[in-house]
């Protein structure tokens, strides 16, 4: 059985805490609860919990600060999760505010936290005595929300992103031709974060009237004095920047802090702003900012105002004259619609990132790389039919990042710099490919972090030609294939793999249906892509991005295997069997594929563990006899794979197989391979092991350039001595790999 792992060694960052865990957290019953607050949002699956808030707030009391280096030990707490279960998180306090700020509303707090046994599930969370306890979880999959529920603050709601539908729509209400620009020249070629510098703005929020009433009512002060209403205000200001900070800190190593006499721009019974019409807030929160605060004292401003349902922000003003022309406002100002589909999609614009929807509203005709309304955050989802999806997800495609980054870079290099001390991964997609028509395909990025951060995956598109939406396999130009949440995994299918194993079906136009946003090319053409490699560290991630080109020939194609395709085909032990597929041309220039790998699922398409054939000529046709080892599954698949190129594709159907099951004794672990010595100072590596199955290694440079091409050792009791006296001092990845598994280690040449 070959079984794919990934090995990489977390470095923490932090010690050990000692802190005593708490779980202040217990089931609630729906009918034992009292008023609701409003909410931005409607939620149809959810988890309800009782928290006892002061004995969390003394828990939190103990968290330290994640800005004092050397950083020391958070404190340990729990938060419930969607599975009815609890999970320990790392917290830290991570404050929004400039410390004399802080001090003075020292009662409104915001934390950052990792779980202790998954790094790539963290929280961002604030505690108020206005709206209680306030979380977004963020993991390899999915965001969750644990939120106040109700207004004595005692009881919160759980929820899967998923599972909320928005109450508010929205409109960038803009023309990208006419935004304020104040971008410099910088180096474009700069794709992504790679400079290990951690940037802190100073930011200055402006609430209008309806905003700071609105927030004044959720907490039920509207009797109360005007700085206990400011410190109302103030409280909901830090939810969305702490949420802000979340997603920023994450895809651009960089961090908002509000200044601090930010509540002098908090207005409670009257102000100069007119909300039915954003252009007026837009200059007018210019000259007010530059008035009460000063332009030296602040990076980057913005206004928050309730009504209505639109932004409105200059594009790359960060640091220079117009740097608080940026304007959100939606009738319920709360939550992720508001914080991520809004506020982060006009500040992005702030920082240089233009509209990324290839549909006609507002489309910016140089950035148009993701099909419909798009469905990251400088996109228009929901808005723009055809809608991918109903809501921006929480994270910007790298043509986005590209150009914030650039921003952020060149003119709007005022914050304060930081060295973090962390370096970005690696990403490398290989050379540029030429595929047939109408056949699927995998993208796979060699990569790996030097600190060891749990990277993730982002395969999307780059082309910005406007075509017809949803896409058509006849589009000769324009994007293919929407952005998906980024991934553990390296590899992406085109289109997913559920979709290929149940059939491709090109006429599906429905744009509920993820399948219409995942089409496949039936003309020559050529398709630009890119990976974005995040490290998802938590105190300031870094990226890398690799691009290639997968050229579509119509004089090949389509790819399909004919066989094992009618019902109820078995395979018996020891009986021969023959598979055969379509070459389609493939074998010709300029694919020019001459063999294939069969692979082979027991569990109908879901993984293509088993190899069956490791290469074979591409004649269209394989004969053998079914061997030990199988098992016995009525959920059979196979699929074919292009060697030295990403096409392939899946027989329609399941089948069964009789055959033996694997001896778990012939199974591939970690433990039978030892690749030593760690650093290498003599110039030789070795390599020991014990396996059934013939062992394959290469090496590769940490940037994922080939350094030793793939040698193959026989299966029994190995010692391989390599020479690596050649290489020059530094990291190197070795990937071993067989049929029942797969690994990567690293190697340190130090002579």
């Amino acid at each position: 059985m070959k079984i794919k792992l990934l090995i990489f060694t977390f470095l923490i960052f932090f010690s050990v805490p000692i802190f005593a865990q708490q779980n202040e957290w217990t089931k609630a019953n729906e009918r034992n609860i009292g008023k609701k607050h409003e909410r931005g949002a409607i939620v149809s699956k959810f988890e309800l919990f009782n928290l006892n808030l002061e004995n969390l707030k003394n828990q939190l009391s103990k968290a330290s600060d994640r800005d004092i280096l050397p950083r020391a030990k958070g404190v340990l707490v729990k938060f419930p999760t969607e599975s009815g279960s609890f999970a320990t998180y790392e917290v830290f306090e991570s404050s929004t505010m400039h410390p004399d700020l802080q001090k003075k509303y020292s009662d409104i707090k915001s934390y950052m936290g990792v779980n202790i046994e998954n790094p790539l599930s963290t929280v961002t969370f604030a505690v108020d005595p206005y709206f209680g306890f306030n979380a977004s979880f963020k993991n390899e999959t999915d965001m969750f929300y644990l939120e106040t529920y109700t207004k004595d603050n005692s009881t919160y709601i759980l929820y899967n992103r998923n599972n909320a539908t928005s109450l508010s729509k929205f409109q960038c209400l803009v023309d990208e031709n006419k935004l304020q620009r104040e971008i410099s020249t910088g180096d474009n070629s700069q794709k992504t974060v790679i400079d290990g510098i951690k940037r802190t703005y100073r930011l200055a929020i402006t609430t209008s009237t309806e905003y700071s009433d609105f927030m004044i009512t959720a907490a039920g002060i509207s009797t109360g004095t005007d700085a206990q209403k400011k410190a109302a205000v103030l409280a909901g200001v830090n939810l969305a920047v702490a949420r802000l900070n979340q997603v920023f800190e994450n895809e651009l190593a960089l961090r908002m802090v509000l200044i601090p006499n930010t509540d002098l721009l908090f207005f409670l019974t009257t102000d100069t702003f007119d909300a039915a019409s954003t252009g007026q807030m837009l200059g007018e929160n210019v000259t007010v900012t530059n008035a009460i605060i000063g332009a030296s004292n602040y990076d980057l401003g913005h206004i928050f105002y309730s009504g209505g349902g639109g932004g409105l922000a200059g594009l790359g003003v960060i640091c220079g004259n117009g740097k608080a022309g940026g304007v959100t406002g939606t009738g319920s100002p709360i939550g992720d619609p508001f914080v991520i589909d809004y506020v982060a999609h006009e500040m992005g614009h702030q920082m240089g990132g233009n509209h990324t929807q290839n549909n006609s509203c507002n489309r910016s005709a140089n950035n148009a790389m993701e099909p419909g309304s798009a469905s990251t955050i400088m996109g228009y989802a929901g808005i723009c039919a055809p809608d991918v999806q109903g809501n921006s997800d929480p994270y910007y495609h790298a043509n986005s990042i590209r150009e914030m980054y650039t921003i952020l870079t060149g003119s709007g290099n005022c914050g304060v710099k930081t060295a973090t001390g962390n370096n970005e991964p690696t990403a490398n997609l290989g050379e540029d490919k030429t595929i047939p028509r109408d056949t699927p395909f995998a993208l796979k990025s060699i990569s790996v972090d030097p600190e060891g951060d749990p990277i993730t995956y982002s395969f999307e598109q780059m082309d910005k030609d406007v075509a017809l939406m949803p896409p058509r396999g006849t589009n000769a130009v324009g994007p293919m294939f929407r952005s998906i949440n980024p991934s553990t995994s390296s590899t992406r299918y085109f289109p997913r793999l559920i979709t290929i194993v149940q059939g491709y079906d090109p006429t599906i136009l429905a744009t509920t249906d993820f399948r219409a946003w995942e089409k496949l090319s039936s003309v020559s053409r050529i398709l630009n892509f890119s990976v974005l490699v995040r490290d998802n560290n938590p105190f300031g991630g870094q990226t890398k991005r690799d691009d290639i080109k997968v050229i579509v020939t119509a004089a090949a194609g389509p790819f399909i295997v004919t066989s094992q395709n009618v019902a109820n085909t078995v395979w018996e032990l020891g009986k021969p069997t023959t598979i055969t597929w379509n070459v389609a041309n493939t074998t010709a220039a300029p694919i020019s594929t001459t063999d294939v790998t069969i692979l082979l699922s027991t569990d109908n398409g879901v993984t293509f563990p088993i190899v069956l054939k490791d290469s074979t000529p591409n004649n269209g046709t394989y004969t053998f006899a079914v061997p030990e080892g199988l098992g016995k599954t009525d959920n059979a698949r196979i699929m074919i794979k292009a060697i030295d190129n990403i096409f392939l594709n899946v027989n329609i159907r399941p089948f069964s197989i009789n055959s033996t099951i694997i001896d778990p004794e012939e199974t591939f672990t970690t433990t039978d391979i030892v690749v030593y010595p760690v650093p290498s100072y003599d110039g030789f590596v070795y390599i020991k092991a014990q396996v059934f199955k013939d062992l394959a290694y290469t090496i590769f440079a940490m940037d994922g350039k080939l350094i030793k091409p793939t040698k193959l050792l026989p299966a029994g009791n190995i010692l391989e001595k390599i020479d690596v006296s050649a290489y020059p001092i530094g990291t190197y990845i070795i990937q071993l790999e067989n049929e029942t598994g797969s690994f990567t280690k690293k190697l340190i040449i130090a002579k």
